[in-house]
């Protein structure tokens, strides 16, 4: 057994909006308390679990792409258990596990045995350890190691307390049908029916009808949410326990495939949510502007030549898998 682990700087290559919660019409960043000389902090963070799923998704459809299923049609079992590691069913004997049909599925997919999930009737433990992406900030400094801090100060100075990195945005849904332009587009039944409306908005207003402008209001949405700034650096650290070098390449491939294009969070198609790395532990990178270029080559010589060749191999298997599969 081996215990491989990475480490990386990673910077907000865009504006990075991961909420815990929403209090009204305001989404609240996540956050995880921290002890400081001060008191306590709310630190911002990208959790352990998004950071792990993105992982998952990114095995899976290098998976899919090595058996050259990418395109083919999945169960609704085969997809669960590719990007959400199955449920457990409650078929069959709960109290029996096969150990072949274990090793069978492990065997098929790689990733299982690393990432854990259900199958059937059966829970299957991972062998991952994967951490919260941690704001690098004034408030987190003793709990970074030395080498992601110096990284910090090359790129940028000296760190700023977390509340720098933070920001509050405010949007707004707009109504079309309060455009008079746009009004002409509709039919003349439709159009007499929304000026209509406004015209009863504008005589609850003018009358302080608070029950007559609630009726009468318009679909017109103010939102606001908070967002960690473009440029800010997190630190983060995956290990998993691996008994072969088939595993270990496998890890290798969830870790560059996801760092190629890491997403996380939300507002992901409205320029938010993209990581990048650009600086490692345990991982030559040879200049930040080079890091995505050389996630593969820093993690080993030949990453995913291992698994793309066991993968193809077992082709047939694993459609017939797929396709039977209780997840």
């Amino acid at each position: 057994m081996e215990r491989k682990r990475y480490e990386f700087v990673l910077e907000a290559a865009q504006p990075i909006a991961h909420h815990a919660e929403s209090i009204g019409n305001e989404a609240i960043a996540m956050r995880r308390k921290l002890r400081t000389k001060d008191g306590w902090a709310d630190i911002p963070i990208v959790s352990a679990d998004t950071m792990r799923h993105g992982m998952r998704e990114a095995a899976a459809y290098c998976f899919l792409d090595a058996a050259g299923l990418i395109g083919s049609h999945l169960t609704e079992n085969a997809l669960r258990l590719l990007f959400a590691g199955g449920a457990v069913s409650g078929k069959g004997d709960a109290g029996t596990v096969s150990l072949d049909q274990f090793r069978e599925l492990a065997d098929l997919m790689p990733s299982l045995a690393l990432f854990g999930g259900c199958a059937s009737n059966r829970v299957i433990p991972g062998r991952l350890n994967v951490e919260d992406a941690t704001l690098i900030c004034e408030e987190t400094l003793r709990h970074i190691p030395t080498w992601a801090v110096d990284a910090h100060l090359e790129l940028y100075g000296d760190p700023l307390s977390h509340r720098a990195h933070m920001e509050e945005v405010q949007r707004v849904r707009m109504d079309p049908t309060l455009n008079p332009e746009k009004r002409k587009l509709l039919t003349d039944g439709d159009r007499q029916a929304v000026e209509h409306k406004m015209l009863r908005s504008e005589a609850g207003h003018d009358a302080a009808d608070h029950a007559q402008i609630a009726e009468a209001k318009s679909s017109m949405m103010p939102r606001r949410f908070e967002r960690i700034a473009q440029g800010s650096l997190f630190f983060w650290g995956c290990e998993a326990r691996v008994y072969s070098d088939l595993e270990l390449d496998t890890f290798n491939v969830a870790v560059a495939s996801f760092l190629r294009n890491a997403q996380v969070g939300g507002k992901r198609g409205t320029g938010h949510g993209t990581l990048k790395p650009v600086a490692a532990w345990n991982i030559k990178l040879n200049r930040p502007s080079d890091a995505i270029d050389n996630i593969e080559t820093g993690l080993a010589p030949r990453v995913g030549e291992l698994f793309r060749a066991h993968v193809a191999e077992r082709r047939g298997r694993i459609e017939k898998m797929l396709a039977e599969v209780d997840a």
